[in-house]
């Protein structure tokens, strides 16, 4: 469900989620398609290269990505990537939305909080 997010906290900020590693969120990198390729295998998606670099080199007055990093094994590791579309009407759900729940509980949810909180945000400041 969504609930009012700190859109200046996807600068790097970490989070404690109930099971599991502390995760950053921060905005997607061209680094970190080998990540959220290995993300979509995990949960049995075989990703079109142009998908995947569409997600890292998306256009932010367009499009919002987030990835959700964490320590596994002393490497950050992305374990959670999402993307909302800004050209839609407020209050829209994510466009795409991954999270490794073998590591962690809430991230999906916290994922979606931050999607949708900075939308929101972006929609507002366009707006004013």
């Amino acid at each position: 469900m969504f609930s009012p997010f700190d859109p200046g906290a996807l600068l790097a900020r970490h989070y404690v989620l109930p099971r599991g590693p502390r995760v950053c969120l921060r905005l997607a990198r061209t680094r970190d398609l080998p990540g959220i390729r290995e993300l979509f295998t995990s949960h049995g998606l075989a990703p079109h290269e142009l998908e995947l670099a569409r997600l890292v080199r998306a256009d932010p007055r367009r499009q919002i990505v987030i990835c959700a990093t964490a320590l596994v094994n002393s490497a950050e590791t992305i374990v959670g990537v999402g993307a909302i579309d800004l050209d839609g009407a407020p209050g829209r759900e994510p466009a795409l939305l991954l999270a490794d729940d073998r590591i962690t509980d809430g991230l999906e949810e916290l994922l979606t909080d931050a999607l949708m909180g900075r939308a929101q945000a972006l929609t507002q400041t366009r707006a004013g």
